[in-house]
């Protein structure tokens, strides 16, 4: 009789583990055997030198997909490829221990990664300085990872151009507690950003990104430097929804002030145009207050436009009314009256004299005073006043013309 002992029993039971393992490690390929022996002691926690006192420098490159700017909250978000190189010393090998193998992927969060801080960030959106990807580690030490990260920041808004405006928006990029002797930033010599793929965002055009790298030499600190990397993106504004808008009325309702002042002031249609010229200012500074920031550090300029043109329109309806007023008296003229009206009818700016509010009174003064008739003198001195109005409304034409074409060269933005 065969006595089975408790430790044969044990053995019995764990064989074919034991085989498993074994065959296990018998099947591990030379990639995978690397992947295993040189992540087996490996410390994320420190910095990847076996000089504590030589620094990590860290190669950076945008390729920028996409972007999005919020001018009323005044944010700027990117989405981007980034691209980072950087030399880990522990994580080197001899690929002819290896079966030639030079170049694995590993996963970020087996690794030492630098931890890039966007410093003007959005506080308002969580934005995390560490990202997981899958990363490129070659047998000298040669690491790249390419995350795709979205980066949003705060950009102060102009909009003293709008709807014509440019923006630069500027994001700063560095280590929030490594100094420069630690973790050095800095740019891939060649194309350090990258815009094959880019597709601009809705109402922008980027036209033009900037890179500089800041050394970070403070006052505070003679013996550290903080290096930032420094990106700035000039945006346009795609501005044939907003001009459309706004700048295009606002050409017409000037010319609806101006066509005006040609009518007669006795013709109530004149009376009528003005007011729907103001109240038309009224509907476009309601609109631009819809597409602007209440608290923004620059008034669009044309804003200021219409904010003139309204006073303008506004005294218009106002000597509209009192020519009016005095297209009714019949009393004599005071002699200044008389005395401007001759000047005006016999010298040479009469020419500048276009309108004529009542022929009809003018002739029928001019038949009077051919007869020799002197019992007419009411009608005379309506003749006077009807020429004083019409000097009044000649030159107050003349005038808004001018200030037009001032406002018009001054607050009007263009399209440059």
């Amino acid at each position: 009789m065969v006595r089975v002992t408790r430790s044969a029993v044990c053995w019995i039971f764990l064989l074919p583990f034991i085989r498993a393992d074994m065959y296990r490690d018998q099947t591990l390929h030379q990639e995978a055997q690397l992947h295993k022996d040189i992540l087996a002691d490996y410390n994320t926690d420190y910095r990847p030198v076996k000089n504590h006192t030589q620094a990590v420098t860290v190669k950076v490159r945008f390729a920028v997909k996409y972007l999005s700017f919020d001018y009323l909250e005044e944010t700027f978000t990117v989405h981007s490829w980034v691209a980072m190189n950087w030399i880990d010393e522990f994580l080197t090998w001899n690929p002819i221990d290896y079966g030639g193998v030079k170049e694995i992927q590993v996963e970020s969060h087996e690794i030492w990664i630098p931890r890039m801080a966007l410093f003007n960030a959005d506080v308002t959106m969580y934005q995390s300085d560490q990202f997981f990807t899958t990363c490129s580690l070659g047998f000298a030490g040669n690491v790249t990872c390419v995350p795709h990260i979205a980066h949003s920041g705060i950009c102060s808004t102009s909009l003293r151009r709008w709807p014509y405006d440019q923006q630069n928006c500027t994001l700063y990029f560095g280590s929030w507690m490594h100094k420069g002797e630690q973790v050095n930033y800095t740019f891939y010599p060649k194309a350090p950003v990258v815009l094959n793929d880019f597709t601009n965002g809705p109402a922008w055009k980027l036209l033009h990104v900037a890179n500089e790298r800041l050394p970070g030499k403070y006052s505070c600190c003679p013996n550290e430097t903080y290096p930032m990397l420094k990106y700035t993106f000039v945006l346009k504004r795609e501005a044939a929804g907003p001009a459309a808008i706004v700048v295009v009325p606002s050409i017409v309702i000037v010319l609806l002030t101006m066509t005006s002042l040609l009518l007669g002031v006795k013709d109530n249609v004149r009376l009528l145009l003005l007011c729907f010229s103001l109240f038309g200012h009224f509907v476009f500074l309601t609109e631009i207050g819809y597409d602007i920031p209440k608290h923004g550090s620059e008034t669009p300029i044309i804003l200021l436009f219409v904010r003139d043109s309204m006073l303008l329109t506004l005294i218009a309806i106002l000597l509209t009314l009192m020519l009016m007023a005095l297209m009714k008296r019949n009393d004599p003229t005071p002699r200044w009256v008389t005395y401007v009206a001759n000047l005006v009818g016999t010298g040479p700016a009469k020419y500048m004299v276009f309108t004529e509010f009542d022929p009809s009174d003018s002739l029928k003064t001019k038949l009077a005073e051919d007869e020799g008739n002197a019992s007419d003198e009411p009608q005379r001195a309506v003749n006077d006043w009807v020429s004083f109005c019409s000097i009044i409304n000649s030159a107050v034409f003349i005038i808004w013309l001018l200030a037009y074409l001032i406002l018009i060269i001054t607050y009007i933005p263009a399209d440059n």
